[in-house]
């Protein structure tokens, strides 16, 4: 997942987004959560990315053998913040698995379309 984490970070700037904010020590099905911001007209449009854990396997606090980050199988972009596990449901989610880089594109095309969508949500 280490891999991938990179790679998103790394175009986040090509594609006209900055993180505005990472969160982490989330529920079970989320590893880790980034507020993005758009950097592109319009500026401020926000949107989110959220690397999810197999749904099937959640991290018990006493599992120590495993790590959450290990669990990983993909990650999702959303309009907002998702506050649990059923709101996941019908978003976008890029799988982390094998050929993984082929769905980029499609990933940051639809991060794209959330900022038009969300016009103005970043602004006060």
């Amino acid at each position: 997942m280490q891999t991938q984490r990179a790679e998103l970070f790394n175009q986040l700037p090509e594609h006209g987004w900055r993180i505005a904010s990472v969160e982490e020590n989330l529920e079970w099905w989320a590893h880790e959560m980034w507020m993005l911001e758009s950097v592109w007209s319009p500026v401020s449009s926000r949107a989110y990315v959220t690397f999810l854990v197999a749904p099937d396997a959640p991290i018990l606090p006493y599992d120590k053998t495993h790590r959450k980050s290990e669990r990983v199988w993909a990650v999702m972009a959303s309009p907002e913040k998702p506050r649990d596990r059923l709101s996941v449901e019908n978003q976008f989610t890029l799988s982390l698995g094998q050929g993984w880089e082929k769905g980029l594109p499609a990933f940051f095309e639809h991060l794209s379309m959330l900022r038009t969508q969300n016009k103005g949500a970043g602004t006060m």
